[in-house]
């Protein structure tokens, strides 16, 4: 009697569900429920930090100076527009060799797609329009461009990772203060940035979505047009997914099926990249395999300019192969690091473990492994890439901008963690958001307040850890870059400037130099002069330009500067006028 009870309680009892083997396939997401898919409201949140991003750059760009690469690709961009103009008068004389060459000619050394959206936005908001003054006129296109980086960062935020952590990335991305100063200059780098995330995107969203395979060959040939490191984007995602799927593939089907398996955004990038590339550049139409030789062999040898770094002013390779990294810790807000860099650490280690358990127990990686992947390897790839010693070492972080986006991500995945660690300490679920909004405040107050204290002057913020830009100083960093500052003694220049005063103005260029006084920055009838003629000379502090310090001391026969820019009493700018008693 007891065996027949328990076999009518084990027939009563509802049959439970067989457990998939771990190398089943894992079924396609429901639809409605892909975290790719994105919401009316995510896209609304998204769209409202986007148009954000944009008046905030457009509001606070009088601020920043005319660096000299930004003043090159000024005339690039007028040229480039004469192209246009011509093409709607005249267009089949556009069309020929002579003209493309005549237009594009100069500053072929970069792609032209960001030169063309420059001159075009000067040719119609300044030059047509009038309705914002000229070097804002062609920093336009980057503002724009930077309301659909912080849209896209938010989606795929929000997407990857929950909303909190997307919301927050685009605040934290936005509240560093040299990714803020690149996001306003009409130049490569923080566009080349946003392509980069664009592309990512895309690939990410092509797993399940047509649609999305032909964008992301569209957004990589785009990619190609902004700059050159989106030579790197292919190779970083083969990485990827020969690390979050291919070598499963490999192992279970061989070569032929891993082969057969290749996502078809690879096949898309190969085929629509290189025809986006090539349609946007009238200057390669004739000659596509000589001038895009060039563009590629001029990056591949491309000039090492001097830079300054903990005490060495390299001029010539080896350079340190933890330049970058060092670089990055000591120029992202302090709070914000130590989120970046426990996020980082904690996700590689689980990433690595659960590669470990999978690969051992002949599993397929789940797609949030692969999704885990794809965030790790985003924020090593940029920054490895200038790891080589042979690698120029200059400019900066800006020269690895891309990794920022989705460092920004981990951070918000560690700052929602800790409020939900808070909340569970209370038993209290409605701790959560005041929780959240309090570490918000507390990760993202110092970029904040570095924002409003460093101003304008970008690239020469330094965080806690660097002890600001005295601490700086003193490590032997870089102080500045490429002549903005300058802008920090036009005030006194404007009030203490004899009539018809000639400057020297040291590394500002000449097209800078018009651009200013243009704008109404600087008094129309300072004369841009030499040193031997100058009655007055501003130095920017740089180490590897310290002998044109003594040549000034000697020439204006004095070592007292009548005036300077001095951010926390360090020296970026000094104005000497000349000594009329020699």
């Amino acid at each position: 009697m007891p065996r027949a009870s328990k076999k009518k309680k084990a027939a009563a009892a509802p049959p439970a569900e067989p457990t998939p083997p771990a190398s089943a396939p894992v079924p396609a997401p429901v639809q409605g429920l892909d975290p790719r898919r994105a919401s009316k409201l995510d896209v609304l949140i998204g769209a409202c930090l986007g148009l954000a991003a944009f008046l905030g750059l457009f509001l606070t760009e009088k601020s920043v100076g005319v660096p000299r690469d930004e003043s090159f690709y000024f005339d690039a961009a007028n040229a480039y527009a004469g192209w246009f103009k011509l093409l709607l008068a005249r267009p089949a004389q556009a069309f020929t060799d002579a003209a493309t060459s005549r237009y594009f000619e100069y500053n072929h050394e970069h792609p032209a797609l960001m030169k063309e959206l420059f001159g075009l936005s000067h040719w119609l908001f300044f030059e047509n329009l009038h309705w914002v003054r000229e070097i804002a006129s062609y920093r336009l296109p980057v503002f724009v461009l930077a309301g659909l980086f912080a849209l896209c960062l938010y989606l795929f935020g929000a997407g990857l990772r929950g909303r909190g952590a997307g919301v927050f990335a685009v605040l934290a991305f936005f509240l560093c203060p040299r990714d803020w100063f690149h996001a306003h200059l009409a130049c490569f780098d923080f566009p080349v940035c946003a392509t980069w995330l664009f592309v990512v995107y895309a690939y990410w969203r092509a797993e399940t979505s047509r649609r999305w395979v032909v964008l992301c060959g569209i957004l990589f040939g785009l990619a190609l047009a902004t700059k050159h490191n989106a030579f790197f984007l292919p190779v970083v995602l083969a990485g990827h997914w020969i690390v979050a799927r291919g070598w499963y593939v490999f192992r279970q089907r061989g070569f032929a099926g891993f082969v057969k398996a290749i996502p078809n955004s690879f096949w898309s990038m190969a085929a629509l990249g290189p025809v986006v590339f090539y349609l946007h550049w009238p200057y390669i139409w004739h000659h596509p395999v000589d001038r895009v030789g060039f563009w590629i062999a001029f990056h591949l040898h491309h000039v090492n300019y001097a830079w300054y770094y903990l005490g060495d002013l390299m001029r010539e390779p080896p350079f340190p192969v933890f330049y970058a990294w060092v670089v990055t810790a000591l120029t992202v807000p302090i709070a914000l690091i130590a989120a970046m860099a426990t996020g980082l650490l904690s996700t590689l280690w689980v990433a690595v473990r659960d590669a470990v358990a999978t690969f051992r127990a002949k599993a397929e990686p789940t797609s949030a492994q692969s999704d885990t992947w794809l965030l790790l390897i985003n924020c090593i790839a940029p920054i490895a890439i200038l790891m080589p010693p042979e690698v120029p070492r200059f400019g900066g972080s800006k020269h690895w901008m891309a990794a920022m986006p989705f460092l920004c991500i981990l951070a918000g995945v560690v700052v929602v963690r800790m409020a939900r660690l808070i909340a569970e300490r209370f038993n209290d679920s409605r701790a959560l958001d005041p929780a959240l909004a309090a570490l918000f405040v507390l990760v993202l107050a110092p970029g904040a307040w570095g924002l409003v204290h460093i101003g304008g002057y970008g690239t020469s913020y330094y965080n806690e850890l660097a002890g600001g830009q005295p601490g700086a100083a003193a490590l032997g960093m870089q102080r500045q870059f490429w002549s903005n500052n300058v802008t920090g003694v036009f005030g006194w220049l404007n009030e203490n400037a004899p009539q018809r005063a000639r400057v020297f103005f040291h590394e500002v260029t000449g097209d800078s130099f018009r651009a200013y006084q243009a704008n109404g920055m600087l008094r129309r009838d300072i004369q841009f002069s030499g040193l031997e003629q100058a009655d007055i000379a501003c130095y920017q502090y740089h180490q590897e330009f310290r002998f044109w310090e003594y040549a000034i001391w000697t020439n204006m026969h004095t070592r007292w500067p009548a005036y300077g820019l001095y951010l926390d009493e360090v020296p970026n700018i000094e104005c000497y006028q000349r000594d009329r008693a020699f």
